[in-house]
């Protein structure tokens, strides 16, 4: 049941909206306020909030599985790696749970007991394995998380300075945070979330703010602790800043900036995005403020540029480049699985990644604005992993595991996107995400393929006049030995048009040979077809072995008969040795044209498909030579 009591400090009215929370700060003059019996304790005043661009507020409201709730409190906490704010929450069956909102990303928890030890503090590692409520995490970041803020209802002792041992792990669907700052240490565990999908209510009124008070989040002005140069630092995750002007790394806290590392006389790299550069890329808003050159450890020429993009509402993204490739990339709120298919390969969203390539990555220049401490020299181990256009990429360091996503796209993209006034450099080489232009066409040409090899087939059926073999006339022609004769047949009827009309001869000579000559003659119009035939057949014996050569029969063809009245003219010789008695038995035949035709016909379709099935093979030959993995007699195209 809400409780009202008034401020120790200002006398305000402070309200305790549940029962479960320990401590309460004073909205008016930031006092804390710690329950004590029925008294108050006041342990002080707690720091002033920074501005940020969260859309929650001390009442926003919300829906988790189709449970209500609504937020208490908050904290602002930062470690190593940036910023990010812990919202209490109180669900409306008295549950009480955290809401991480951080760059972006967002994961909500529920205290959960230990059934079992867990390891201490000191010997957790990123990467290592962990059972946690009946599901396998991994470890992806191990940090000392400091208070910098807080505000409303929370469930215990806190304040500006107070310190926590995180350990943050995930797994394919969960989210857990152990937090070391108590003994036993305690545990929570929920899940990554979209914002669209919590059904948030009563936010920030950012036009209300703009109207009653200065905008609480604007770029925060400072100077250069090394060359005096102003900056206009974006976001108050900012932790570190390459002066622009003399190149001079410094870290930043609030409004304090102090040199980390002197700059280095001729060192500055000129970036092809110039810092600054506003663009629109995946209908979002951003602008480049930050620019890293990286070179894989131990290799020569395996550089690539990477820059920190801003949406000017604490979203933060990357930009990649090498080679003249581009990957926008933005970091993962989930992780991906192992591959259904074992190996090294993972799934993310039903989809397959194949593993690509492993290496070490070092930072060699850096300008602009960073959220973590970045450092010239600083490490990490990479493993990417493709399924193009998409990449994901698995970044391991002393302290942290991260997971992001990227997309391929063009420099001609990003010029456009940017409205850049200077083309960006033309692309060399094989990118590992870059999609595979022939294979995109492998599908289209494969269905052209099959469309018109079935239209080839149709085609040839339908020159073949009808059904093949189907007899037309038929006669029989007398042969007379060492004579030439002739004969006439009567009229007969062709009642379709036939493309391929076959004249099969049969004469059963032996030692011997006829020569026929045939007139297919239109008794309408006149037309002639004319055909000639030689048949020979001879055998014997030879040393005891029985021989041959030649044929009894054999066939001639007329092509493009049209339907009419026809009569068969046959002019004849056979040998003077010939048998007397032989005759001739002729038959007209339809007949399809000559598969070979059609063979010829799908062996031409088939050309381009083929060509392109061999570029679209040579691409990934390309691709694969940068890989840990790469295809046999794939060699590396350097720029």
């Amino acid at each position: 049941m809400p409780v009202q009591v008034s401020c120790s400090s200002c006398g305000a009215p402070v309200r305790f909206q549940s029962a479960g929370s320990a401590v309460a700060v004073c909205p008016f003059c930031r006092s804390t306020l710690a329950r004590d019996g029925e008294a108050l304790k006041n342990l002080g005043k707690m720091a002033e909030l920074l501005a940020d661009d969260s859309p929650l507020q001390i009442g926003s409201t919300g829906s988790w599985r189709g449970v209500g709730f609504a937020v208490l409190g908050r904290l602002q906490m930062r470690y190593g790696a940036g910023a990010w704010n812990e919202w209490h929450i109180v669900f409306d069956d008295q549950r009480h749970g955290w809401l991480s909102d951080a760059q972006g990303l967002w994961t909500l928890t529920l205290p959960l007991r230990l059934a079992s030890e867990v390891p201490g503090f000191a010997a957790i590692k990123p990467g290592q394995k962990m059972a946690l409520a009946g599901k396998v995490f991994e470890v992806t970041n191990k940090e000392e998380a400091v208070c910098l803020s807080g505000e409303g209802e929370l469930p215990f002792i806190a304040g500006a300075g107070y310190v926590a041992n995180v350990v943050d792990l995930r797994s394919a669907d969960a989210f857990a945070t152990l937090d070391y700052s108590e003994s036993p240490p305690q545990c929570f565990v929920g899940e990554a979330v979209e914002a669209g999908t919590l059904k948030l209510g009563n936010l920030r009124d950012r036009a209300r703010e703009a109207l009653v008070e200065k905008p609480k989040h604007k770029a925060l002005a400072l100077a250069c602790p090394s060359c005096g140069s102003p900056w206009h630092l974006h976001d108050q995750a900012i932790l570190s800043v390459a002066c622009p002007a003399c190149g001079a790394l410094s870290d930043v806290d609030g409004e304090l900036a102090k040199v980390r590392k002197a700059a280095k006389a001729g060192s500055t790299i000129l970036p092809a995005l110039p810092l600054g550069s506003r663009g629109k890329l995946a209908g979002q808003e951003w602008e480049a403020i930050g620019f890293q050159r990286k070179s894989t450890v131990g290799e020569i020429g395996a550089d690539w540029d990477e820059y920190l993009l801003y949406d000017g509402h604490g979203g933060f993204a990357w930009l990649a480049a090498e080679r003249g490739h581009w990957n926008f990339i933005r970091q993962l709120n989930s992780q991906p699985a192992m591959s259904r298919f074992g190996g090294q390969d993972v799934r993310l969203n039903g989809k397959e990644f194949r593993h690509f390539a492993s290496y070490r990555g070092e930072t060699r220049f850096v300008l602009g604005e960073f959220t973590w401490k970045v450092s010239v020299g600083e490490q990490v181990e990479v493993t990417d992993y493709i399924a193009p256009p998409q990449i994901l990429s698995h970044e391991k360091s002393a302290s942290e595991i991260t997971w992001s996503q990227g997309e391929y796209l063009s420099p001609e993209e990003i010029t456009k996107a940017f409205g850049l006034k200077r083309a960006l450099p033309p692309p060399g080489g094989i990118n590992a995400c870059q999609p595979n232009p022939y294979g995109q066409r492998s599908v289209p040409l494969l269905l052209a393929l099959l469309a018109s090899a079935l239209f080839a087939l149709i085609v040839h059926f339908a020159l073949g006049g009808g059904a093949s073999g189907r007899t037309v006339f038929s006669t029989r022609f007398e042969l007379v030995p060492g004579v030439e004769s002739s004969s006439s047949s009567e009229a007969f009827r062709i009642d379709r048009d036939i493309a391929r009309l076959e004249l099969h001869h049969r004469a059963p000579v032996s030692n011997s040979w006829v020569n026929v000559q045939t007139e297919l003659v239109n008794r309408k119009t006149g037309q002639i077809y004319s055909a000639s035939k030689e048949l020979s057949y001879y055998s014997g014996v030879d040393d005891g072995e029985s021989w041959s050569e030649g044929k009894q029969e054999g066939e001639t063809v007329f092509y493009g008969v049209p339907a009419g009245e026809y009569s068969l003219v046959v002019h004849g010789e056979a040998a003077p040795d010939a048998a007397p008695g032989l005759t001739d038995t002729l038959s007209l035949q339809s007949a399809p044209a000559p598969f070979t035709n059609l063979l010829i016909c799908w062996i031409f379709l088939a050309l381009w498909p083929i060509f392109n099935w061999q570029r679209a093979s040579s691409f990934e030959t390309s691709r694969w030579a940068w890989s840990d993995h790469p295809r046999s007699g794939a060699e590396k195209e350097e720029d």
